[in-house]
């Protein structure tokens, strides 16, 4: 859904719904932008922000916060073990 701005125009006592803000400064450069009722509307609010997320949603911050790092830092020690492992078979 593309946002819809309010371009309101004090000299011409006019209110007209834009897509850009730029269309809005082309029509009168001294207007008002304000958002309309709809895209306010489908703006989140400091509630849906601060709540308590569902538990499939913990679950996958779980496994990127903690997970993820243990698995890569695993990974390299891996790699690090193998390449060790021929290093210390056949010095230079």
């Amino acid at each position: 859904m593309a946002l819809k701005y309010l371009c309101l125009s004090l000299a011409n006592n006019t209110q007209t719904e834009v897509n850009t803000i730029a269309e809005c400064l082309a029509q009168d450069p001294a207007a008002y932008i304000t958002m309309s009722a709809q895209t306010l509307a489908s703006q989140p609010t400091l509630q849906d922000i601060f709540s308590i997320p569902i538990s499939s949603d913990l679950q996958n911050m779980w496994e990127l916060g903690f997970g993820l790092p243990v698995l890569c830092y695993l990974v390299a020690w891996g790699y690090g073990t193998v390449i060790n492992f021929f290093t210390s078979r056949h010095p230079n």
